[in-house]
């Protein structure tokens, strides 16, 4: 560490979106990477000494630093933080908040009223009652504040207020917020013995832990392979060699089953980092991390940026999930920035999935990864047979749900509604997949061709039954169901096919079968989704119909039959991905099929049965497929033969967008080897009452286009209620 002494100049890094860096005074000795307190513009914030100063200010013009704490972050995660930059083009404090995440983590726990549940309670469990109720599980029972009740069961403050009133939330005596105590201490129990695969796959893993450096490995197994415990095995040998361990996951919720597994493998439960933790639980978790008290954690991408001290080993699990990008807070693949962060550190990273993504297998195949392949399930399950079933020849048979007075337009062929049926007569359980949430998602006037939107967005409203209301999908706006036209009087009809009217359509034909709905509308925490799978396991439902949220992770022993409703749903969109990620979505559904001791059984349903998509997942040729679909990208130059930055420019005012979009396509830099797309309106055009533009910057493989985009950028002053948005290697193109 480089030290500098009471008196020296330093540049301290602030973790807000704007700085790189300003100037300080020492007021006592501190080395590169040390926290300490500053202020900015009288605002206090915890920053990082990240080298000597350069500003050049006269002496009398530089603050001095305020204090400096004893905590520090290694010498290899400011160089981590220098590069995620200079990719991502996002600010070095804007990654540094992404780090100091934890705005109480420095300051001595707060009191202030606290409330836990009454279990005894007699009122009545209303939706919004059980996710407080889910609240508290997921937080191990501890009294919580009403702000944290309220963030993560995600209720109104006025539910909230109306539990404490009728006595269903019980005021506790008022307290420092602490974090509840966690078991951090793990063992190897012995109670898994890999077959011969996985043992081969996870010596090498081992042995890249125990020589030391940086490597990254794909594990690469087909669904049902037993990936999990090989790197577990590699988990424990780096945790027991003093190292910290990282196991990433797209979706805290997807790892019901994962807990138990993880804590029959250790000994005790997983420390786990995701967004719906108390601001104690976070504030503990942060603080043992940086403490290196924690030395494993479970948790979704923003674990990446915990305080880690000596951290030996990254997992991504599902590394080809879209989750891993983050478009909110600063835009960044989590999956990359780990192993760019493995690099720099010099530690090894573990890839694992079923289906890898095209970036993946590129440099697989250029050998800057390693794959290791697990080729059989384990414990000998068979792979699930996989067919199509033409909607053209196999019309879906209509259906006349309770209380109607007509049939409905039904979305099930007859040659799938008889595999149900089989399937049931069997006593076994069957899964319907369809990837949109809702009931219907359009309502239109068969008139005038009038349809419901949403007045804050381009989009139009989907209508859930379940709720009553329509609800748009991009800001969360409600609004009453219509049944009149509101432009010419005439009759407002829904169209197309929801999750919803999937169960209604089921009820309706199947009626003794016991049914439930999946989506991130049903299932609001891991809590909810835990008693659906233990109902599942437990034989209490015949056939779950859910969204993406089953796609994967989950083992259901008696599930032998999965049916995707409409299979072509994803392929024809704009994304030159859309083949690859129907692909994938698809091949991890059919992954839940005949995974216990009965083989399973998947039927797509879909227009185009000849797509080379279903050729490659009912032949299980992944590798062809793939080598098809990336032969094709590296003829357009499209990634991972190319490069892409998106930028989208957003105002509040058309007019001032357009002008500035104009002035920027004005000053575009002539790009060699590459060009500039746009300005065009974004796809959706408007969000939340703020309009959208677009640029596509592309470039080769080698190019070097995020200096060129600085500096373009530079050129045009940014009006105020414009937001720019610089997003590399996107993948939602919207």
């Amino acid at each position: 560490m480089i030290m500098f002494k009471s008196g020296d100049i330093v540049k301290v890094l602030i973790p807000n979106a704007i700085n790189t860096g300003y100037d300080y005074r020492l007021v006592s000795a501190a080395g590169v990477g040390q926290m300490v307190r500053c202020t900015v513009m009288n605002r206090p914030y915890v920053g990082v000494i990240c080298g000597p100063g350069d500003s050049g200010l006269p002496e009398n013009k530089i603050k001095n630093i305020s204090d400096v704490l004893p905590y520090s972050l290694p010498a290899a995660d400011l160089g981590w933080i220098s590069q995620m930059s200079a990719w991502t083009l996002m600010p070095p404090g804007a990654v540094l908040r992404l780090i100091l995440n934890v705005p109480d983590a420095f300051t001595p726990p707060r009191t202030e009223q606290l409330y836990s549940f009454d279990f005894n309670t007699t009122a009545r469990m209303t939706d919004n009652r059980q996710a407080v109720l889910d609240a508290f599980a997921a937080n191990d029972n501890e009294p919580m504040s009403a702000a944290d009740i309220q963030n993560i069961a995600r209720v109104s403050a006025s539910v909230v207020r109306t539990m404490i009133k009728n006595g269903t939330l019980l005021p506790t005596d008022s307290r420092p917020v602490a974090g509840g105590g966690f078991i951090h201490k793990y063992s190897d129990t012995g109670t898994v013995v890999l077959n011969d695969e996985q043992q081969a796959a996870a010596k090498q893993i081992i042995s890249a832990i125990d020589n030391g450096g940086f490597a990254v490995y794909l594990l690469d197994g087909i669904t049902g392979s037993g990936k999990t415990q090989v790197y577990f095995d590699a988990a424990w040998r780096a945790y027991n060699s003093g190292a910290s361990v990282l196991l990433m996951m797209p979706e805290i919720a997807l790892t019901a089953q994962f807990m138990t597994r993880f804590e029959q493998r250790f000994g005790a439960p997983p420390v786990v980092w995701h967004s719906n933790l108390t601001a104690a639980r976070r504030r503990e978790i942060w603080r043992g991390v940086l403490s290196g008290d924690i030395r494993m954690v479970v948790g979704t991408r923003s674990a990446l940026f915990l305080p880690w001290q000596n951290l030996g080993l990254i997992v991504v699990d599902e590394e080809h999930d879209g989750s891993y990008k983050q478009e909110d807070m600063g835009n960044y693949h989590a999956r990359d920035m780990a192993i760019l962060r493995a690099k720099i550190a010099g530690f090894p990273v573990v890839l694992a999935s079923a289906t890898p993504g095209a970036e993946t297998l590129k440099n697989v195949a250029d050998g800057k990864y390693r794959a290791l392949r697990l080729t059989s399930r384990y414990g000998g399950a068979m792979l699930p047979a996989i067919a199509t079933i033409d909607i053209r020849e196999h019309r879906p048979v209509p259906y006349r749900a309770p209380r109607a007075d007509a049939d409905s337009d039904g979305a099930i062929s007859d040659v799938l509604a008889r595999a149900i049926g089989d399937t049931l007569a069997a006593g076994q359980q069957v899964m319907l997949f369809i990837n949109r949430r809702g009931f219907a998602p359009i309502v239109q006037c068969k008139k005038c061709g009038w349809v419901a939107t949403c007045p804050d967005c381009s989009v139009g409203m989907t209508y859930h039954k379940r709720m009553g209301k329509l609800l748009c999908h991009m800001c969360g706006r409600t609004a009453p169901m219509v049944d009149v036209c509101p432009d010419c009087g005439g009759r407002a009809s829904m169209r197309g096919v929801g999750i919803e009217k999937i169960q209604e359509e089921v009820m309706a034909k199947f009626p003794n079968a016991r049914t439930a709905i999946v989506s991130s509308d049903t299932i609001a925490s891991r809590q909810s989704l835990e008693r659906l799978v233990a109902k599942m396991e437990g034989g209490e439902l015949d056939i779950i119909i859910g969204t993406q949220i089953l796609a994967k992770g989950h083992h259901f022993p008696n599930l032998t039959l999965v049916g995707v409703v409409d299979s072509d749903m994803g392929l024809f969109g704009t994304d030159f991905r859309a083949a690859e990620h129907t692909f994938q979505q698809l091949f991890q559904v059919a992954g839940r099929a005949g995974r216990g001791a009965i083989p399973g059984r998947v039927m797509l349903q879909t227009y185009q049965p000849d797509h080379p998509v279903f050729n490659a997942i009912c032949s299980y040729d992944r590798d062809s497929f793939m080598a098809q679909d990336m032969a094709a990208r590296r003829a357009a130059n499209m990634p991972p033969y190319g490069q892409l930055i998106a930028i989208i420019i957003e105002g509040e005012k058309e007019s001032v967008l357009q002008k500035y979009c104009a002035e920027l396509a004005a000053a575009a830099p002539d790009l060699h080897g590459g060009k500039i797309m746009g300005p065009i309106a974004a796809q959706i055009y408007q969000i939340r009452n703020w309009y959208r533009m677009r640029f596509l910057i592309a470039g080769g493989e080698t190019a070097r286009l995020q200096p060129v985009v600085t500096r373009w950028l530079e050129k045009v002053r940014v009006p105020a209620n414009i937001r720019v948005k610089i997003d590399v290697g996107p993948q939602n193109f919207m």
